[in-house]
């Protein structure tokens, strides 16, 4: 113990995996004045008790990303040292035996397409052939990768470890963090061997991330999950043979490999999900390369099935049983960005850690140093839950996630635990009508109407519910429709000095007159996507904004951090407790009409504008904008008086043609405009990247971005396409290809019921031709044609239109 305060930019507390390879990318971005502290031996968390398989044969652009980079990382790593990272390159197989996991296998293709990952769509003889041992009688498919495997885990930290070292960043071992306060712009961190002043703090504390994000007032949604996995007695017919490639197989839940001259079996079991350490008090400290006794009535049947598909192992000895706790999140996705609290950050909640490491190292490292990674992080970002996750929500619903994970992940895959999380005044009347729901922040979102009660059929191609937002989308061009957007971000945001605020954050120009309203952008300080919002200035001291739910915190948060010291500015989070109906179509103004004196002329109530007014006797803020490219409205209003409102909208607009309209019809309502969504507007690129010049306005002002906005020069070019597909819809994600080659991906679709087309958005590299690109979608090679400009009213008279 000493009395001296040693300083550091950086601490990372936790020598697991996540911790060692944020340490090691940041090193090679520069940042070696770092430490990083464990409170035991490297590892001993659950990194080393890892089965260690990294996989290229996965569902989506971003998580095969991460586990290209990982393996990159770790080879050149183990060349640069000398330290073995025990790296298998046996390859594998992911099997399908249902449609529905077929379809997920070609899906697959597209991910290896996009990132360059060798992989073959194959049947069931070529899994025979490289492992005879398998029962394949009803294997329709099979994804074959030829470069992924598995990885020692202590040997590859280890590697990094040193790497690390060498690059002059400092590693403390059997030194416990015990506590973190704030002094000054610093943090103080107490450990078992003197004070440490910190810069940033990383958390990459796996199972001890609860208690550790308390001391920085975090709540960290990671549970410890505990998952099995078996190595057998010897297999004498693995003798004198190649090693086997990993396989991963649904019907069990999990994944077979060889284990030296063993077999080894991995299960996640579907119908339970065993939890230790649980929020809010977390692992204990002195635990350290915990494991646990084995669950057999747990993982029984799930067992014999796996040893029913491999019977080679069936008749074999179990020598070992390895069941430890892992961290699982809600959502599946690791926690790995800014925390939200000032220089602390995370890198924890990773349910496999050796795939994701390496890749969320860098991640992290480019975040840090650069101000942004090279890859969208949204799905990562740890900010993407709400006020609605509490310590109930994040165990439950974990365990679902858990009991799900291997579900085939089909288009429209949602969780059903603790549903409805969030209940709000319309629920139950839109759940009358024939709701059927999505989860949305936590709040419930009619996707479509259809039978009371009725479940959504999901899957790759048109379902049933195809004609019930056709349907709606009809009606509401034709006559009008309201649709239920109260989970939506809306901040109020007041004082002398909001104006100043919001100019210099926004690339577009704030609006400059009372009433006025502008769509505008935040950008980051290298010239991407913050987040988009509506701007209205309802006085010059007063501005109200609306924006995507998802983003609620993490927007709140980002902007109330540009304020500067002495300046007045008071910012409301209305999100929880404000609620929201978009009204649209031709007869919204004759509807809206019935309840308010308000002129509602475009003399008096012109396109992008808004005004307090009232409406059925509720106060609202009625602002005149619409997304899905009709006359309307938005109707800002308390929650509690969200009944009254729906309830005099329906009552004016029976004998006008008012339909309930859900976010199915409304995303192809989106679409036969052209209009850009969150999946556009992603972290890794800018307005000019997306065709969005119009709403830059860098003239005699500066904001955040503004130069590296200008200086910014477009490798990429977003297209408005038509697919030339009668029964399937692009997603996001898959590859744009020309003449067989990968030139882009795209990033958001729909149907557009009113115009007849399959319609998506695709990134592509600049300079790649217009005519003969393809999107690749099961597999299949869908022709397009690129459309200049949106293919319902180019022209944009409908939203500004008098009748």
């Amino acid at each position: 113990m000493t009395d001296t305060i040693r300083t550091t930019r950086v601490a990372i507390i936790g020598g697991g995996i996540m911790g060692v390879a944020a340490q090691f990318q940041l090193a090679e971005n520069g940042w070696t004045d770092t430490i990083l502290f464990e409170k035991a031996e490297l590892t001993s968390g659950s990194t080393w008790h890892a089965a260690g398989q990294i996989a290229h044969a996965v569902g989506s652009r971003i998580a095969g990303w991460i586990n290209k980079t990982s393996i990159e990382t770790y080879k050149r790593v183990e060349k640069e040292t000398g330290q073995s990272i025990g790296w298998h390159e046996v390859g594998g197989f992911r099997i399908a035996t249902t449609d529905d996991e077929v379809d997920w296998m070609k899906s697959i293709m597209g991910v290896g397409k996009l990132l360059e990952l060798p992989m073959e769509l194959v049947g069931p003889e070529e899994v025979a052939k490289s492992n005879p041992f398998y029962k394949v009688d009803d294997v329709k498919a099979a994804i074959q990768t030829f470069e992924d495997g598995h990885i020692d885990p202590s040997g590859v930290t280890m590697a990094l470890a040193a790497a690390s070292r060498a690059r002059g960043a400092k590693i403390e071992r059997r030194n416990q963090v015990t506590g973190a306060s704030r002094k000054g712009n610093m943090w103080l961190l107490r450990t078992e061997k003197g004070d440490v002043l910190a810069e940033h703090v990383v958390i990459a504390a796996g199972s001890y991330a609860n208690q550790v994000g308390q001391w920085f007032g975090l709540k960290i949604p990671s549970v410890s999950c505990l998952h099995h996995y078996l190595v057998t007695d010897t297999v004498p017919e693995f003798e004198g043979r190649p090693e086997l490639p990993v396989m991963r197989d649904n019907a069990f839940g999990g994944y077979i490999r060889q284990e030296q001259k063993s077999g080894l079996i991995g299960i996640y079991e579907g119908h339970v999900c065993p939890t230790v350490w649980e929020m809010p008090q977390g692992a204990p400290w002195a635990a350290e390369n915990e494991l646990f006794e084995a669950d057999y009535d747990s993982i029984g049947d799930f067992l014999m099935v796996a040893l029913e598909k491999m019977p080679v192992l069936s008749e074999l000895g179990i020598k070992r049983v390895v069941r430890g706790a892992i961290t699982h999140t809600p959502d599946g996705g690791m926690l790995v960005g800014p925390s939200g609290v000032p220089n602390v950050w995370l890198s924890c909640g990773s349910s496999i850690g050796l795939a994701w490491g390496g890749g969320a190292g860098k991640v992290l490292a480019d975040w840090m140093v650069h101000g942004e990674a090279e890859i969208n992080t949204r799905s990562m970002d740890p900010r993407r839950y709400g006020d609605f996750a509490s310590d109930h929500f994040i165990v439950e619903r974990t365990k679902d996630e858990f009991m799900r994970r291997h579900d085939t992940p089909c288009p429209g895959k949602q969780f059903h635990s603790l549903r409805p999380i969030r209940r709000h005044a319309l629920y139950d009347r839109l759940a009358d009508k024939g709701a059927v729901f999505g989860e949305v922040a936590g709040w419930e979102r009619p996707r479509y109407f259809g039978k009371v009660g009725e479940v959504e059929q999901i899957g790759w191609g048109h379902q049933p519910w195809h004609a019930n937002a056709m349907a709606e989308a009809w009606a509401t061009r034709e006559g009008a429709g309201v649709i239920d957007l109260c989970a939506f971000a809306q901040f109020e945001i007041s004082g002398q000095d909001a104006g100043k605020l919001l100019d210099r954050l926004s690339a577009n120009r704030i609006p400059s007159r009372d009433g006025g309203m502008n769509l505008n952008h935040l950008l980051t300080p290298k010239g991407r996507f913050e987040t988009e919002i509506t701007i209205w200035r309802i006085a010059d001291d007063r501005y109200f904004t609306g924006s995507a739910i998802a983003r609620a915190n993490a927007d709140f948060d980002w902007i109330r951090s540009y304020i500067r010291a002495g300046e007045d500015v008071q910012m409301i989070n209305r999100s929880a407790d404000w609620g929201m109906l978009a009204l649209s179509g031709p007869n919204s103004r004759k509807i809206l009409k019935k309840l308010t004196d308000t002129d509602l002329s475009n003399a008096a109530f012109p396109w992008l504008s808004g005004q307090e007014i009232t409406v059925a006797d509720v106060p609202v803020y009625a602002l005149r904008v619409s997304f899905v490219g009709e006359l309307g409205w938005e109707l800002h209003a308390p929650l509690d008086r969200m009944g009254t409102l729906y309830d005099a909208l329906h009552a004016a607009g029976a004998e006008l043609g008012l339909v309930d309209l859900g976010s199915y019809a409304f995303n192809g309502m989106r679409m036969e405009k052209a209009y850009r969504a969150s999946a556009e507007l992603t972290t890794d690129v800018g307005p000019f990247d997306v065709r969005l010049e119009r709403f830059v306005r860098s003239e005699g002002r500066d904001f955040i971005g503004r130069d590296a906005l200008l200086a910014h020069t477009p490798q990429w070019e977003l297209l408005y396409a038509e697919l030339h597909s009668q029964d399937i819809d692009v997603h996001g994600g898959e590859p744009v290809l020309l003449n067989g080659t990968p030139v882009g991906l795209t990033t958001s679709g729909g149907y557009g019921y009113t115009v007849g087309k399959s319609l998506g958005w695709l990134f592509v590299r600049k300079g790649t031709p217009h005519e003969g690109l393809s999107v690749q979608i099961l597999n299949q090679a869908i022709p397009v044609t690129i459309h200049p400009d949106a293919i319902f009213d180019p022209q944009n008279l409908r939203p500004r239109s008098e009748e």
